[in-house]
C-alpha cells in the first residue's frame, strides 16, 4: 500500500452477548423494573439513593434501554428528522447544525435525511408535500420533522402533518415558522451602494429557469430596487441578469455576458447569492477586471467563504435559523427543556445584517 493511500476502518461486532435487560438491572439494584423504568425516566417517585444505586447498576451492566421499548412506554421516540434537500448545501447544513445544537441539547436524537433534489422550494399543500409527509412521517419512529428548506405558505389550512413540524424559509399557517426578511436584506444592499455614489447597477438574479422557488429571489429583487428608488436612482434602469441558477458557474457565466456586451460595465453589481458574486468576480479578474477597482460587487447570504473574497453581503444567519426553528419546534412538542429565555410566539422575522467588506467601494469617475 502506498504511503499516501486511505484505510477505511469498518467496526463489526465478532462476539454475540445476550442484551441486557431491564429485568437484569432490577436484580443488580434490588428493586423491581417498574421502579428501574421511572428512575431511568427521570420520574419522580424514586428515592435519590435507590436512582443512584440503579444507575450505577445499568452502568455496570452496560445497560441501554431500548428505544422501540422507550416508545410504547411514553409515547415519544425523542427522534426529530432534519430533512435536506441536498447535502452538498452549505446553507442547508448550517440550518441543520443549529437544530441540532438546541435539540441534542434538549436529548433529542436527530436524523438527517436527505431528499436530494434540485430545488430548495416545497409547496405546503400539494400532493408532493402531503406524500413526504406520510412517507418520513407516520409510522416512522419519529416525533417530528424540521423542514430545512423553503416552503410556501397553504392557501387553507387543510392536510395537517401526520406528525408535528416546524419548518423555517417562510410563514407557515400549518406549523411555527420563521422567515428571513430577504426583502430588508436587498433594500441595505442598494442603500449601501447608493451610498458609495453609484450611479449604473446590475442585478444577477439566483432563481432557476422552468421552478417554482421564485418568492426568495423576488423579494431580495423588490428590496433592492425599492432601496434604489429610495436613494432618487431609476430602478427600470436596473440590468437585471438571470443565468439560471444561484451557484458560482452562474456567476461565471454573467461575467462572460457583460464582458461580451457592447454597453458600459455597471458601477455596482448585486448578487443574489455570494457563491454567483464569487464566479462573477473570479471571470472579470481573468479579464482583469478587479472588483472593487472597477467594479463593485456586493452578495447575499454570508457563505463561510465570502470573509476570504472580501465581499461584502448580507448575513441571514444560517445556523440561528436552524437553532430558532429548533426551538418553535420544541414549543410545539411541549417540551420542557427548551431554552427558557427564547420566546417564540407563532412565526417569527430573522433580523439581517449588512457586512460591509473590501468588494465595495466608492465610484471613481474613471470607470
Amino acid at each position: 500500500m502506498s504511503s499516501d493511500a486511505t484505510t477505511w476502518f469498518v467496526a463489526t461486532s465478532q462476539e454475540k452477548k445476550r442484551r441486557v435487560t431491564i429485568v437484569d438491572v432490577a436484580r443488580r439494584a434490588g428493586v423491581n423494573k417498574g421502579t428501574v423504568s421511572r428512575a431511568l425516566r427521570g420520574m419522580d417517585g424514586v428515592g435519590e439513593q435507590t436512582r443512584r444505586r440503579i444507575l450505577a447498576a445499568a452502568d455496570e451492566l452496560d445497560y441501554s434501554a431500548s428505544e422501540l421499548g422507550t416508545a410504547l412506554a411514553t409515547g415519544s421516540t425523542r427522534t426529530v428528522g432534519i430533512v435536506l434537500p441536498s447535502l452538498r448545501s452549505w446553507y442547508f447544513s448550517e440550518v441543520a447544525s443549529g437544530a441540532s445544537e438546541v435539540l441534542s441539547a434538549a436529548g433529542f436524537r436527530i436524523e438527517l435525511i436527505n431528499l436530494d433534489i434540485d430545488s430548495d422550494f416545497l409547496q405546503i399543500g400539494s400532493e408532493q408535500f402531503a406524500r413526504l409527509f406520510r412517507q418520513l412521517g407516520a409510522g416512522r419512529s419519529r416525533d417530528a420533522l424540521l423542514f430545512a428548506g423553503t416552503t410556501s405558505v397553504p392557501d387553507a389550512q387543510e392536510g395537517k402533518a401526520l406528525v408535528p413540524v416546524a419548518a423555517h424559509g417562510g410563514p407557515l399557517s400549518t406549523a411555527p415558522g420563521l422567515f428571513v426578511d430577504h426583502r430588508e436584506g436587498g433594500r441595505l444592499v442598494a442603500r449601501h451602494l447608493a451610498g458609495l455614489g453609484h450611479t449604473s447597477f446590475a442585478m444577477v438574479e439566483g432563481q432557476m429557469l422552468g421552478k417554482l422557488d421564485v418568492s426568495i429571489w423576488e423579494l431580495r429583487a423588490a428590496g433592492f430596487l425599492d432601496g434604489l428608488a429610495e436613494a432618487g436612482h431609476d430602478a427600470d434602469a436596473v440590468r437585471r441578469l438571470r443565468p439560471g441558477d444561484c451557484h458560482s458557474r452562474d456567476g461565471e457565466l454573467v461575467g462572460r455576458q457583460l464582458l461580451a456586451s457592447a454597453d458600459p460595465l455597471p458601477g455596482a453589481v448585486f448578487c443574489q447569492s455570494d457563491e454567483l458574486a464569487f464566479g462573477l468576480i473570479a471571470s472579470l479578474r481573468r479579464a482583469g477586471v478587479l472588483c472593487p477597482r472597477d467594479i463593485s460587487v456586493a452578495g447575499f447570504d454570508d457563505h463561510p467563504m465570502s470573509h476570504l473574497w472580501d465581499l461584502t453581503t448580507v448575513d441571514q444567519h444560517a445556523h440561528a435559523q436552524g437553532k430558532r426553528a429548533a426551538l418553535a419546534l420544541l414549543e410545539v412538542l411541549g417540551d420542557t427543556r427548551r431554552d427558557e429565555t427564547a420566546s417564540l410566539e407563532g412565526t417569527e422575522q430573522l433580523r439581517v445584517d449588512l457586512i460591509v467588506r473590501d468588494s465595495t467601494a466608492p465610484y471613481v469617475t474613471r470607470r
